[in-house]
């Protein structure tokens, strides 16, 4: 194993022990309009935009584990959904070239309604506690917002401090409107 490929490894442990320690003692004690913002989600989102499809679904594995025992839930429900969204958002920027902001904002955004919208799915067939549109409606659509909203900031903190890669400016094409 190349000395990259531990770095590699390194920051990735390392952005999950802080996506735990962030969630587990900040975020999940902070709501807005009744939700919190998934960090395990938004940073499998990052990881995918940043490194790719393949990065982004072991990412989404290991954090979707570690959120299972944090929130001691069921075990894989979540990492079969962040390993989905990790692998899908990476193959969406895989195929678009490169992602401003707003792209930051809205992947963010359609990653976070699909996986609460398969986490929402997936315990009201265990065991309805409410409606389901109810849900879409009290939880699903605001978190969605937030956490787009909270991914911007996370994504371009990370690039500054150099966590992941500055994203590629393709300036040959660039407002050509050619391809």
């Amino acid at each position: 194993m190349g000395r990259k490929q531990l770095i590699a490894i390194g920051k990735a442990a390392l952005l999950v022990v802080i996506a735990v320690a962030l969630q587990v003692l900040v975020v999940s004690r902070v709501s807005v309009l009744g939700v919190t913002a998934d960090l395990f989600l938004i940073f499998t989102v990052v990881v995918a935009i940043s490194l790719g499809s393949m990065h982004g679904a072991v990412f989404g594995f290991l954090a979707g584990v570690v959120a299972d025992i944090a929130f001691v839930e069921t075990l894989g429900l979540r990492s079969l959904i962040y390993v989905l969204s990790g692998y899908f958002v990476g193959m969406i920027v895989r195929r678009f070239g490169t992602v401003n902001l707003w792209g930051v904002f809205l992947i963010a955004g359609g990653a976070s309604f699909v996986a609460q919208f398969l986490y929402g799915l997936a315990q009201y067939a265990m065991g309805p506690q409410a409606g389901f549109f109810t849900i879409v409606g009290t939880q699903i659509l605001p978190e969605t917002v937030l956490d787009a909203l909270v991914t911007m900031p996370v994504y371009l903190l990370l690039v500054r401090l150099r966590v992941i890669p500055a994203p590629r400016v393709d300036t040959g094409t660039a407002g050509s409107g050619a391809r």
